[in-house]
């Protein structure tokens, strides 16, 4: 090998880490903020809590090597006791338990399955389910699922259907203490009252415990198990699952590790499964609290087609792409030809600088826009990012494809008032087709930029500071659309509105675009504007100031209130 080959070979590992180590930062800095939001929205933790927090935790100061699916499922084959973590917000993380019952039934075909999700008061209503004397909807019904638990049903149901088809009997050990707080503690205590007496009473099955993250750390549910059974001269064999802890993830990536390790190994009788980016896991938490749909999980490469089938995130993008064209009547060549990438993909930003349809400038762009974990669409290339997994995001930059196969890519060289009205009709079109998908999408209003500090204690000032900007200069566009509207008052293409500083340029053409987009959708199902008018929107790239401007103003004029209906000017 020469020389010049080997100092290439080196730049290029050179470049390959720099880029992996960029979207690294990133990402670990998206997930602490992920965090303080989580926490923020909340409230108040309790002691116990933290202490819990700190012993789950401390697991994970290390792990003693990469294991394997094989290696687990071995050392699970001769266990008493399985605890499997579950982080209940994440479709994946339920998918997990029955992978590996999947294949444990194979192996140990007497299982007692021992669920968080049903308490241990409505026992008798899981038999009848399990057994099909009452249907779906009379045992949610029956356990007050919502209020007992709440969390998306489809992603446990799966679950005991699985054991109702391989007849395992299955156990309820959530509960809610009686005369006292609720605390964690008391939880375990009672949940491990279950799992030892199914222990005793039945020592030739194994028992598979699903329970929540920090319940199954040794120092917790597991250890109220071991007390209870060490009075009965007990001692068995348990065996831990822990799911995607982010510590793990980092140090794997870090070593270009993430996408080829299934599982490691923390300790004897302790495995990690990992499946998912932590970004991932994080945010479906917030998805969960807003009460936002997901897709399907991107799977890190060990795992795709096992779990996931047809449900790869370019699947699932393909059929919104396919149903919001379907919608709008829009036929086109090229609607199949795009390509997905998700924060599984650290290799993401390595890729778009090697990429010579490129430049410099336009990746570094792209860096800031992921570092606000906002999902992106990037024209030069058909690439969507999938920042986060709601489907309102998938919708909107579906949409946002769409509008790119129609009426191509706008021109490179936009002034900035040429670009601010743009990203404004683009995002319009973008939330419009969100909409289609998830008809209860809310929109920003002027409102949601009043109170930040106090609705968002957690957001950094600087952050504060740039919504308040944004929220100013909405309200400034705002009050010059009711003058031009009811006085015709001339409108200046200039001053301050069209000289922001980009975070600040991108969040008012953002706002304004939702807004709009959710007028038109209004004004749509109100038969205001017809289907074919805004079929022809698709069609305009609307890099011509005067097209984009007029069009504008044209479609926030829309009547909502009465029968007439308006057309954007090319479509009368």
């Amino acid at each position: 090998m020469t020389r010049a080959i080997v100092e290439s070979n080196i730049k290029d590992r050179a470049t390959v880490t720099s880029s992996r180590q960029e979207l690294i930062d990133i990402q670990k800095t998206i997930v602490e903020d992920l965090r303080c939001e989580i926490r923020a929205s909340v409230g108040g933790q309790t002691k116990e809590y933290h202490i819990y927090l700190q012993e789950y935790n401390r697991q994970f100061r290390h792990y003693e090597r990469r294991s394997s699916m094989e290696e687990m499922l071995d050392c699970l084959r001769h266990a008493d006791i399985i605890y499997n973590g579950d982080y209940h917000t994440m479709a994946q993380a339920q998918r997990i338990p029955l992978r590996v019952l999947r294949r444990l039934i194979h192996l140990r075909p007497r299982i007692t399955l021992a669920v968080e999700v049903v308490r241990i008061d409505h026992q008798h209503h899981l038999d009848r389910y399990l057994t099909e004397d009452i249907s779906e909807a009379e045992f949610l019904k029956a356990i007050d699922y919502e209020a007992t638990w709440g969390f998306p049903w489809v992603q446990y149901r799966d679950l005991l259907l699985f054991a109702r088809k391989h007849k395992l009997r299955v156990l309820g050990i959530n509960s809610q203490p009686k005369g006292g707080r609720w605390t964690l503690k008391k939880r375990d205590r009672a949940a491990a009252r279950v799992i030892a007496k199914e222990v005793l009473e039945r020592p030739e099955r194994l028992v598979y415990v699903f329970d929540g993250d920090l319940h199954v750390a040794p120092p917790h549910l597991p250890r109220a198990v071991d007390t209870l059974l060490s009075e009965f001269n007990e001692d068995p064999r348990s065996v831990i699952i822990y799911q995607n802890n982010e510590n793990i993830y980092w140090e794997l990536a870090g070593h270009r590790l993430e996408q080829e390790t299934d599982v490691v190994l923390i300790a004897k009788d302790c495995f990690c499964m990992m499946t998912t980016p932590p970004i991932i896991k994080f945010q479906s938490y917030l998805n969960w609290i807003d009460k936002t749909r997901e897709l399907a999980s991107p799977s890190l490469r060990g795992w795709q087609g096992d779990i996931f089938g047809d449900e790869a995130l370019y699947s699932q993008m393909l059929q919104m792409v396919h149903i919001i064209s379907q919608f709008l009547e829009i036929e086109a060549d090229g609607l199949e030809d795009f390509i997905v990438h998700s924060p599984a993909d650290l290799d993401f930003l390595y890729r778009l600088r090697a990429d010579k349809r490129m430049t410099p400038g336009e990746v570094d762009a792209i860096a800031a826009h992921i570092r606000t974990n906002e999902s992106y669409f990037i024209e030069n290339g058909n690439i969507i990012y999938i920042a986060n997994l709601s489907v309102n995001h998938a919708a909107e930059e579906a949409t946002h494809f769409i509008h790119r196969v129609n009426a191509g890519s706008r021109r490179s060289d936009l002034t900035q008032v040429e670009d601010f009205y743009c990203r404004v009709m683009r995002e319009a079109l973008g939330f419009f087709g969100s909409k289609i998908i998830n008809h209860k999408r809310p929109c920003y209003n002027l409102d949601d930029f009043k109170y930040l500090k106090r609705k968002h204690p957690s957001m950094p000032p600087e952050r504060i500071r740039e919504l308040r900007a944004v929220g100013k200069y909405v309200a400034l566009h705002k009050r010059r659309e009711r003058g031009f509207l009811s006085s015709g008052k001339p409108w200046r293409l200039r001053g301050s509105l069209y000289e922001l500083p980009l975070p600040v340029h991108l969040g008012v053409t953002h706002t304004l675009g939702y807004m709009l987009g959710e007028r038109l959708f209004r004004s749509m199902l109100e038969g205001l504007v017809r289907k074919a008018a805004i079929r022809e929107l698709f069609h305009m790239d609307f890099s011509d100031l005067d097209q984009a401007f007029t069009t504008y103003l044209d479609l926030v004029s829309t009547p909502t209130d009465s029968g007439d209906c308006l057309d954007p000017p090319s479509c009368r």
